[in-house]
């Protein structure tokens, strides 16, 4: 029985759909259970060591996917990835199961610059001290059914006469398919080896901002300027917007990290898990 935090999520229905595929017994652990079918779903929370260690009972792998983008309604990144973890590790070792493998962010660090990529980082710290054999994925921005990134970005393409970019549009993505991985955790579960590892996942293809937004456009058919907003402009909009309202577009841990390049070297994600990861463009309808 393999468990699954996280498996209604974008990443996650995409692995609960694989591991059925292969015949793997699947439990599911969700704050509602209404809706799910397929598989064993068990109410619960990754905050409540007790709901996780009772979905954990009976079994050999635990999947950790749960993780949140922003910041909302009292609900922090503390919380999730770092408290979140820290239950799912005791809720693993209460009930004996064996293997770990977790999903952390391209970025996470010592010293990273933004909240998201710090607690991302804090929870991969106590993933390597638990004593769990775990394996850890670090996917850049992902494509696919049911993400929320591009679509987001195809949005800009289509409000007013132009397209805004906040800052100079330099800082450079390698999207990474969703199937792809999913392989890499499949993967993990045919490779013992590759506990005690953390793996970074990305497409064969790194753009620059500017350069994503021109392959959209060219799909939509759309013909429009790219303006480019200044950082220092934009810093205290996106601050005082934040504020205001928690439906704000962009928050400033996420203005951050836009900033940042999210590139990586995807030699031992080829290597070790035997995938050619397909190219953006394949999948742009999909």
């Amino acid at each position: 029985m393999i468990l699954v935090t996280g498996g209604t999520g974008f990443v996650g229905s995409h692995l609960v759909r694989r591991l059925l595929r292969r015949g793997e017994q699947v439990r599911v652990l969700a704050r509602s259970v209404a809706g799910i079918s397929g598989v064993e779903a068990v109410a619960g929370d990754v905050g409540d060591v007790a709901s996780v260690t009772a979905a954990a009972q009976g079994c050999a792998v635990a999947i950790h996917l749960v993780g949140i983008i922003q910041e909302r309604h009292g609900v922090s990144f503390q919380a999730v990835h770092v408290n979140g973890t820290r239950s799912v590790i005791e809720a693993c070792r209460r009930a004996n199961v064996q293997r770990l493998i977790h999903m952390s962010a391209l970025g996470s660090r010592a010293n990273a610059a933004s909240r998201y990529h710090q607690t991302k980082w804090a929870a991969e710290e106590l993933v390597r001290d638990s004593g769990l054999p775990a394996t850890i994925f670090r996917p850049s921005v992902m494509s696919g059914v049911g993400n929320s990134f591009l679509p987001e970005v195809r949005g800009l393409l289509h409000r007013g006469p132009f397209i805004p970019v906040i800052g100079n549009g330099r800082s450079r993505l390698q999207p990474v398919w969703v199937e792809d991985v999913v392989s890499c955790f499949v993967g993990a579960l045919d490779r013992p080896d590759t506990a005690g590892q953390a793996y970074e996942l990305g497409g064969p293809e790194q753009f620059t901002f500017d350069e994503l937004l021109d392959i959209l456009a060219a799909v939509e058919g759309t013909r429009k300027p790219k303006v480019h907003l200044p950082i220092r402009l934009m810093r205290p909009i996106v601050w005082l917007g934040s504020h205001i309202t928690p439906r704000f577009p962009v928050t400033p841990d996420q203005l951050t990290m836009l900033l940042e390049d999210s590139i990586c070297d995807i030699g031992p994600m080829r290597e070790t898990f035997g995938i050619e990861p397909a190219r953006l463009r394949d999948h742009l309808t999909d």
